[in-house]
């Protein structure tokens, strides 16, 4: 862990020391502590099994169920109180958990469910009509998920380099989509059924939250299950190409870099890099010899590799959630001056991050030993890639690529395999 978010964790422990010993000296009323900690363990409890929905920048983005007894107890009990039932909710249950962490994470969600509480009485005067306490309701969810995701967002960008924005944009999508919907529909029942049914409301909160974890864990597994086949269509070209061990990876690794030159990050970053390490996918359906060719390919040959394109976008179709990065897989190999493969897309007609993998893709290639030639050295493939700029090449993306060719050039050192090294 880095000074900074050091700096920062400490920050955030503090201030919800702060603002819990404030709201105590304003003698905010304390509902019964076993009350407290019946509805702080239950969230506590439901949050045992999370769900990872997907990862941003490497990190994990986890769907848990506390996050409704959090915002429950933010309407039904004073702020104090739903401070510790946020903190007991939100302790780490996991024993593996830093001990940094753990504080970090129980201090924001404390500090959301409490801040939260106080927004949802401001929003709801006593006395105010119904209509008045629904909104008010959604208010507080609304600055729960605000203040909750800025803290996260906060601690990866320190712990990450990563820009907040983008970071802060991403896990604020994932929290307004299913999370969102879910703690706002339950809170809105639990709310309302508790002066009828006491803490029968947390058993009746739990049949659908339960239910819906179930749903979206098969969801998971769905899409682990199509994502994980993939990397065995990877894993089973490269038995086939051993020349290409590694080469998705590294051309992930490269577009990264060139990305983030420039100028993208968040999830667009995160989807780059997928699109990246399957590029190539589409080359399982190429005979092994043509694709271990030693000599020059016929064009009957070569047409079959230049199909790989369209069976890479094809495969990777099977899979919902990389509908976004099929074209980026489909036109990797089209070129500026429109004389590519497999439409003949020109300039901007091809999208970006396409236009990113290509460079990397070519560089990777060119300085890795292949069945049909050796490998060039770093200085004579960063000559023949400068002579397609405005050709083959993005001049923009090409410069970007250059601006960066030292990070690149340590990670080709660290990641090519023995047998594909190249002289200096």
């Amino acid at each position: 862990m880095n000074k900074t978010l050091k700096l920062y964790v400490a920050s955030i422990v503090v201030s919800a020391g702060a603002l819990l010993g404030a709201l105590l000296f304003l003698n905010q009323q304390i509902e019964p502590l076993w009350l407290i900690a019946i509805w702080g363990t239950s969230g506590w409890v439901s949050d045992l099994y999370p769900v990872q929905m997907r990862r941003i920048n490497g990190n994990s983005m986890l769907f848990g169920l506390s996050m409704t007894f959090n915002l429950s107890a933010a309407a039904l009990f004073s702020p104090v109180s739903a401070m510790v039932v946020g903190m007991i909710a939100g302790f780490p249950s996991s024993k593996h958990t830093k001990w940094y962490k753990a504080l970090f994470n129980t201090a924001q969600i404390s500090i959301s469910t409490a801040v939260a509480s106080i927004i949802y009485r401001l929003a709801y005067p006593a006395g105010s009509p119904e209509i008045i306490k629904i909104l008010a309701i959604g208010i507080a969810i609304i600055s729960y998920a605000v203040l909750n995701n800025f803290f996260v967002a906060g601690a990866v960008s320190f712990a990450t380099g990563k820009k907040i924005k983008a970071l802060l944009k991403d896990v604020l999508i994932d929290f307004f989509g299913v999370s969102m919907f879910v703690a706002l529909a339950i809170a809105y029942i639990m709310v309302y059924l508790y002066p009828y049914v006491g803490l029968w409301d947390i058993a009746i909160a739990l049949g659908p939250l339960l239910t819906i974890r179930f749903v979206l864990d098969l969801y998971r597994k769905f899409l682990n299950t199509k994502i994980e086949s993939m990397e065995a269509l990877l894993k089973a070209l490269e038995e086939k190409d051993p020349y290409t061990a590694g080469h998705g990876d590294r051309v992930a690794l490269y577009s990264e870099i060139i990305s983030e030159r420039l100028g993208i990050d968040g999830k667009r970053l995160e989807n780059l890099k997928i699109a990246a390490r399957l590029h190539d996918v589409g080359k399982i359906g190429v005979r092994d010899k043509v694709l271990n060719k030693p000599g020059k390919l016929t064009l009957d040959e070569f047409e079959e590799i230049k199909r790989h394109t369209l069976k890479g976008s094809e495969i990777l179709r099977e899979v919902p959630s990389f509908k976004k990065i099929i074209p980026w897989v489909r036109y990797h190999h089209e070129h500026w001056d429109g004389k590519g493969y497999p439409e003949g897309l020109k300039g901007k007609q091809i999208p970006l991050e396409a236009r990113i993998i290509g460079v990397a893709d070519v560089y990777d290639a060119l300085i890795t030993q292949r069945a049909y030639r050796e490998a060039f050295n770093s200085k004579e493939a960063l000559k023949i890639m400068k002579s397609e700029s405005g050709r083959a090449f993005d001049p923009v993306v090409l410069a970007a690529f250059l601006d960066v060719i030292n990070q690149i050039e340590k990670v080709r050192v660290e990641k090519t395999p023995k047998f594909n090294e190249v002289k200096k």
